[in-house]
């Protein structure tokens, strides 16, 4: 594929995927206009290195790659610092609406909380997890277990 064509690909793409990287995003930082930076700088990040994409078919998963890399480095970089909730209020509202589940992913490693939401926010598959994260698929699956696990023994310990 071409360059003209990678570009065209890549901004169909991002037009298609736009709210949904943006809720994933937003399920990292639980705050709107920081999930919309994430948003921009992966765009902009894969957009800059559109010439190393060998395998067009799999943009989809590079996008999720590089943006839920790029929520890990912010979190990485602003230590936990966000608030987050009060802007929902005003913006956007998340499909699912439960943000005490959000909160309570907070209790899960970086890997294990993008796992979880990739599985249960996103509805990827264990294999596209796998592919996103650039995991071994048994790892996934290990991971995924002790999550679910650890976000059990949380939901009985507040008794919800």
């Amino acid at each position: 594929m071409n360059r003209p064509d990678i570009t065209e690909l890549l901004g169909r793409r991002l037009t298609e995927n736009a709210d949904r990287l943006y809720r994933l995003a937003f399920r990292y930082v639980k705050n709107e206009e920081d999930a919309m930076d994430i948003v921009q700088d992966a765009a902009c990040k894969v957009l800059q290195h559109r010439d190393k994409i060998r395998q067009p078919e799999y943009i989809d998963t590079l996008l999720y790659r590089v943006t839920v890399n790029a929520a890990l480095d912010f979190l990485r970089r602003h230590k936990r610092e966000t608030v987050g909730l009060p802007s929902v209020e005003g913006g956007r509202e998340d499909d699912h609406g439960d943000l005490y589940a959000l909160d309570l992913l907070d209790v899960l490693d970086e890997k294990s909380r993008a796992i979880v939401i990739l599985r249960f926010f996103e509805d990827r598959t264990l294999a596209e997890i796998a592919d996103i994260m650039q995991m071994n698929l048994n790892t996934v699956k290990t991971r995924l277990y002790t999550a679910l696990r650890t976000l059990r023994r949380e939901l009985d310990k507040t008794g919800r």
